[in-house]
């Protein structure tokens, strides 16, 4: 008999719950615990799941039709490649039994299945219980200390110092996670109150106190600058180099050749250049402004496939639009809201364009609809669910050099609340 999609969602369900010691064992998983496998699921695929798409696939009652993307991501927590490569490793359909049944070898397997079953039954009694025993001793996030203090106000590289006490909590290891990446995990001593961790770069980071694999508390740390910073970098995980603001800036914010190749970077291994703002945007609401920008790539190091990032930081995550030569567009991501898409799998082909031109690139977000615009003209839509917060930074990436004419950011129909032409040197 063919298993049913159902078995297959609670399996799923079930291992991932066990993997991350998530909820109590009753499926009842809490929000904090959906926010950490969320980050999980886009480490490990690349794919954003929102909270509400979690929920529905976590709720006990009634049919479920969940996207085949979803599925996918939610595997590949647990080190599969798709949601097809689940179920075939996991098909336990009793054929076997039915082809033998006439054979008077029937009884002795059955026998030793029930003893085999009855076995593996106590064990995940016994695990539940356990994994019930151990959460008991987690306490709610209110009741957690865990602070963060900025040695610098703006700026970076800042040093955050970590205050927390885990004095009267039972876990076999606790971690300090400084963003979505587990491989940013540092573990602390259970009976210490500090730690500190440096920041390169600025941004709004979600840090997590962890006990084994459990979120005990979620706290924001804003590292914001001092007005526009740039850096050239090498991916987003190693330490960027530093480039000098360009003082003469003749109503653009750019960075020259030279300021890459005469710096200490090692210019083989150059991956992007970023230009970013982070910073308080008058609580500018994620769901509902208007972005515009005038931008454009300068050639460098004859790449191929030269490509540009306009990317708004919230509080919750990040939307970014990506620009590209046409022709590129199988190498560029996408995301508006929670809704991630990639050009190898979707057709990004309105996001291809002539670069070396200037460009002006617009989102418009109302009440959770993204409608991107082109040089005037409508390229893109997306409606979404999650709630983003506020706006709280603005950030370009450039894989090579880049020059922007201006930046504005207004309410959904309404008041200017930011606005940067670059008109005077260190605006």
């Amino acid at each position: 008999m063919e298993l049913s999609e159902e078995y297959y969602h609670s399996l799923c369900k079930k291992r991932i719950e066990e993997k991350y010691h998530l909820g109590n064992g009753d499926h009842k998983i809490r929000q904090r615990d959906f926010e950490y496998l969320i980050d999980i699921i886009e480490e490990q695929s690349g794919i954003r799941l929102s909270i509400s798409t979690l929920k529905r696939f976590w709720k006990e009652e009634g049919p479920q039709n969940p996207h085949p993307s979803t599925l996918d991501g939610l595997v590949s927590v647990l080190g599969y490649k798709d949601w097809l490569e689940f179920k075939v490793q996991n098909n336990e359909t009793k054929e076997g039994v039915g082809k033998e049944s006439g054979n008077h070898f029937l009884k002795k397997p059955v026998i030793v299945a029930s003893v085999s079953g009855a076995l593996i039954l106590v064990t995940a009694l016994l695990m539940i219980s356990f994994i019930r025993h151990d959460e008991s001793y987690f306490p709610d996030p209110d009741q957690v200390l865990f602070t963060a203090n900025k040695t610098v106000s703006l700026g970076v590289p800042s040093t955050v110092i970590f205050n927390y006490d885990v004095s009267g909590i039972e876990a076999d290891s606790f971690f300090i996670q400084q963003d979505w990446n587990p491989n940013h995990r540092d573990r602390i001593k259970p009976d210490g109150n500090h730690f500190s961790s440096m920041y390169y770069m600025p941004g709004y980071h979600k840090t997590k106190l962890i006990a084994n694999e459990t979120i005990l508390k979620i706290i924001p740390v804003h590292i914001q600058t001092d007005g526009w910073m740039s850096a050239a970098m090498y991916n987003y995980d190693e330490r960027p180099v530093y480039i000098r603001k360009d003082e003469d800036s003749n109503g653009v914010l750019s960075a020259e050749s030279d300021d890459i190749l005469n710096s200490s970077m090692d210019i083989e291994r150059f991956s992007l250049l970023s230009f970013v703002n982070i910073r308080e945007y008058g609580g500018l609401s994620g769901h509902n402004f208007e972005y515009e920008t005038r931008l454009r790539y300068k050639s460098f190091l004859n790449d191929p496939c030269p490509a540009i990032m306009s990317t708004i930081h919230t509080e919750v995550h990040i939307y970014y639009i990506p620009l590209t030569l046409t022709g590129c567009e199988s190498n560029i991501e996408l995301k508006l809201g929670e809704v991630y898409k990639s050009g190898k799998e979707n057709d990004l082909s309105m996001f291809g364009t002539d670069v070396y031109q200037w460009q002006t690139l617009q989102l418009k977000v109302i009440d959770k609809k993204a409608e991107v615009f082109l040089n005037g003209t409508k390229v893109y839509e997306q409606v979404f669910e999650d709630n983003f917060g506020r706006i709280v930074g603005l950030d370009y990436r450039f894989s090579g050099l880049g020059e922007i004419d201006y930046v504005r950011l207004k309410e959904a129909g309404g008041e200017l609340v930011y606005e940067d032409s670059f008109e005077e040197p260190g605006q």
